[in-house]
């Protein structure tokens, strides 16, 4: 019997599970998806969620020069959901780090800044939902770190399922295994950076 705890990066989560168009992406569904990695002996522990409030600032879209409340956007709206369904949802703990605004910097769409490039179109061919505001999330990481070192050290757990395909935490998975726990790594199908999937003793999707 393994006691087990998963630590999501809500981001990357959040964008594999839009991308594979696996479940409707709320606190219910996310648990349910963790508990597949359960053997029938196995229990969870606490599912550690990591994520960022909306963005609650207002600026003037380049394209049309227009005032944006992106707290008052679609987006903004479905994170506040996804947030409150998480709170509602057993053995979960969430964990929010600081949404900010770079500068207020825009960035266009991937694929119009290619036909930009290429003289496919000009900026005047720019639509208002090409561009969005360049969105950090901060303190995450170092949240996510902390929890790791917190649970290896005070050995709470036996079985760690990490969500997420960041390098920066290769430093507390190496602890974590250090300290016994046996670690897992789930992509959800994302590409994984070799200096990721070496510090880990499993790797493993359920979708």
């Amino acid at each position: 019997m393994a006691k087990t705890v998963f630590m999501i990066d809500g981001w990357f989560m959040r964008r594999r599970i839009y991308d594979l168009k696996t479940f409707f992406y709320c606190g219910p569904e996310i648990r349910k998806y963790c508990l597949k990695h359960l053997r029938p002996e196995d229990s969870l522990y606490r599912i550690y969620y990591y994520d960022t409030e909306p963005l609650d600032k207002k600026g003037h879209n380049p394209v049309t020069g227009d005032m944006v409340d992106f707290s008052r956007t679609p987006t903004a709206q479905a994170q506040a959901e996804l947030l409150k369904s998480i709170k509602r949802t057993p053995n979960f703990a969430l964990r929010l780090g600081k949404t900010v605004w770079r500068n207020n910097e825009w960035f266009i769409r991937q694929e119009k800044l290619k036909d930009l490039l290429e003289k496919k179109i000009t900026v005047d061919d720019l639509e208002p939902n090409d561009v969005s505001p360049l969105v950090e999330q901060k303190v995450v990481d170092m949240k996510i770190g902390l929890d790791i070192a917190h649970i290896a050290l005070r050995g709470l757990v036996d079985v760690m399922i990490v969500i997420s395909g960041d390098v920066d935490l290769v430093p507390a998975l190496k602890l974590a295994r250090r300290e016994g726990l046996q670690v897992g790594l789930d992509p959800l199908h994302n590409p994984i950076p070799p200096e990721l999937s070496e510090h880990v003793d499993f790797i493993s999707t359920k979708i």
